[in-house]
């Protein structure tokens, strides 16, 4: 039960400001990440995690045809956080929109990089058994797009970038409206 009348107490401008700064190098961090080398603690924690739905996902669908059994992993990836910054809208948790914001740059970047790889298959791949399949050749071969890969893949990683951007401004917009004592 909550209690009526209760006062919430405003956060300093100055953490407001920490983490605009975190964020910066976070979103910076994600333009140069690659899955071999993800760049920090935090960045590889997240990643982990985005792995492991990305395989959850595989084995969710996998009584549906190979095709999207195959792309289901890096769908759920993305899924999995968009939902999270739906919530974070939702509930009016601005800061953690911002951040699931960002989080959804790194899925995009991930999976961008994942299929921009589906050719050259040099990234390394984890799974059961001696052999593991590239999820995206095996699409893009199965749609007759595998010479696209590149293309789709940049596509997919601008995506990224963009909602990684206005997530970053919107951090801006928060500390100037802390700043101005707007909220």
């Amino acid at each position: 039960m909550t209690e009526p009348n209760k006062k919430v107490t405003p956060l300093p401008l100055w953490l407001y400001v920490l983490g605009l700064v975190l964020f910066t190098y976070l979103f910076f961090t994600i333009l140069r990440f690659t899955a071999d080398t993800p760049g920090n603690i935090l960045l590889a924690g997240i990643y982990f995690i985005e792995f492991g739905v990305h395989e959850a996902s595989h084995l969710i669908v996998m009584f549906l045809p190979p095709v999207l059994v195959a792309a289901a992993g890096s769908v759920g990836e993305i899924s999995f956080v968009a939902l999270m910054t739906y919530a974070a809208v939702k509930a009016k948790s601005y800061f953690a929109a911002c951040f699931t914001g960002l989080w959804l740059m790194l899925a995009f970047r991930s999976v961008g990089l994942y299929m921009a790889d589906a050719r050259a298959q040099q990234l390394p791949l984890l799974g059961p058994g001696e052999t593991v399949q590239h999820d995206w050749n095996f699409v893009f071969s199965q749609l007759g797009w595998l010479n696209a890969d590149v293309f789709i893949g940049t596509v997919v990683q601008a995506i990224g970038v963009v909602i990684g951007t206005i997530s970053l401004l919107g951090v801006f917009y928060l500390v100037y409206r802390k700043q101005t004592r707007q909220f």
